[in-house]
């Protein structure tokens, strides 16, 4: 089903930034330039994801209203 394939791109894509962060944020040669840098893409994604999830076609389930 493309849903599951693309909630599963999201997830993936979700579990690499989360280990880019901790990554960044526990190295000890990190500079406020590289986790500023990290949380700038983090942002990015979570911008470009609202604007996929509004065009992506989810199913809605009986009796319940799209959002508009």
């Amino acid at each position: 089903m493309p849903q599951d394939n693309f909630l599963h791109a999201v997830a993936n894509m979700e579990q690499a930034l989360a280990n880019a962060l901790d990554s960044v944020s526990s190295s000890a040669s990190t500079t406020p330039d590289d986790f500023s840098r990290i949380l700038k893409l983090i942002i990015k994604k979570e911008i470009v994801l609202e604007f996929l999830l509004e065009e992506f076609p989810f199913p809605q389930p009986p009796g319940s209203t799209p959002p508009s």
